[in-house]
């Protein structure tokens, strides 16, 4: 597994950020943050429930966003699910 693929998460996430506004800014920059900080970790990286709630957090941003944010938005979400592939569990 790759943390590269978490990293591309957080920049389609970035990306997204820059394309909303308001709250919807405020998430994705979180997301964002947060993808980038297990990203850096030397530990063995995040787990299931952990990875689903930021796709859950993605997605309700981009529920009432334009175009753009969605694209990125999925995007962040087809990264974290690629990563997601090779982690132990559920």
């Amino acid at each position: 597994m790759t943390r590269t693929l978490l990293v591309e998460a957080a920049e389609h996430a970035e990306r997204a950020a820059d394309a909303a506004d308001g709250e919807a800014a405020d998430r994705f920059d979180r997301v964002a943050d947060d993808l980038r900080a297990v990203a850096d970790e030397s530990r063995s990286g995040p787990d299931h429930g952990w990875m689903a709630k930021r796709i859950n957090t993605i997605r309700e941003a981009a529920s009432d966003a334009n175009d753009d944010v969605r694209g990125h938005a999925e995007a962040a979400v087809e990264s974290i699910s690629e990563y997601r592939e090779d982690v132990p569990g559920v």
